[in-house]
């Protein structure tokens, strides 16, 4: 699943290649993974590509007419959408749920061969009206989450951490990839209540989802470009490497789950 650094990378690389370019054309393909009419998308043609951003796990793609922002596209990739940017003659691939011709003679194109993605189409006030969006705590990289405002909202959630690190509503970008290296460098066990940690090991929490984050960000943007259709998660240092050596103490990794794993290290990540 898509998570904030490769959407931020992701949403950085479209803005060095399509934005401030003109949407010749546009379509869907496969329009059940788009919340919006054919119609409605299809008059997008015209319309110029504006800076695109992220928030949260979501991708936006904002579409002005004479300056002005007109709509928005929001796009959450959930476990298998991907952008691409191809030749307009080459092979539409099977579920792509868009397809944006632009001048200069590419496409954009999102392709989800999962089709748990899902793609809204909103003017620029609308975007409260997305589903979870008006509940979205602030991204887990703002600079105005301080370490204080995150021990005020980490009291509001119980529960064990990894499933608080992926809540949106406490802090928004993060999920099953990520939290395990948060975790891991925190040294907390991802089965740890939220209410038994004390001031200390809430700071380790933030200052290791601060540094993880922004380490795997400067990563991906040597990694990513120009194939944003790729995820890499070869640099992750535990996250479905169960059976490994732990980078840290050389004790043997654990796993459990199936697609939604989670990994640890036993010695490193106590559960008390």
């Amino acid at each position: 699943m898509p998570e904030l650094p490769d959407l931020t990378v992701v949403a950085e690389e479209l803005g060095r290649r399509v934005a401030g370019r003109r949407v010749l054309e546009a379509s869907t393909p496969t329009p059940i993974l788009v919340r919006a009419t054919p119609d409605a998308v299809a008059a997008l043609a015209g319309a110029t590509v504006g800076t695109p951003s992220r928030r949260g796990k979501f991708l936006l793609l904002p579409f002005e007419r004479d300056g002005s922002t007109e709509r928005i596209l929001a796009v959450n990739p959930m476990l298998a959408g991907r952008f691409w940017l191809t030749r307009p003659a080459d092979r539409v691939r099977a579920r792509t749920g868009l397809r944006l011709r632009l001048e200069g003679g590419e496409e954009l194109r999102y392709v989800d061969r999962e089709m748990l993605g899902k793609l809204y189409l909103v003017a620029p006030g609308e975007l409260d009206a997305i589903p979870g969006w008006p509940e979205m705590g602030p991204d887990a990289d703002d600079p105005d989450l301080t370490l204080e405002e995150f021990r005020r909202r980490i009291r509001r959630h119980p529960g064990e951490l990894k499933p608080l690190l992926r809540n949106s509503r406490f802090v928004a970008g993060i999920g099953n990839a990520y939290s395990d290296e948060i975790l891991w460098e925190a040294r907390l066990a991802p089965f740890r209540k939220r209410s038994t940690l004390d001031d200390d090991e809430i700071a380790r929490l933030y200052e290791a989802m601060r540094s993880v984050l922004a380490g795997a960000t400067e990563r991906l943007r040597d990694l990513v470009p120009p194939e944003i259709q790729t995820q890499h998660r070869e640099c992750l240092k535990v996250h479905l490497r169960g059976g490994s050596a732990c980078p840290r103490c050389g004790r043997e990794l654990r796993q459990i789950g199936g697609r939604e794993a989670t990994t640890f290290c036993r010695t490193c990540q106590p559960p008390l």
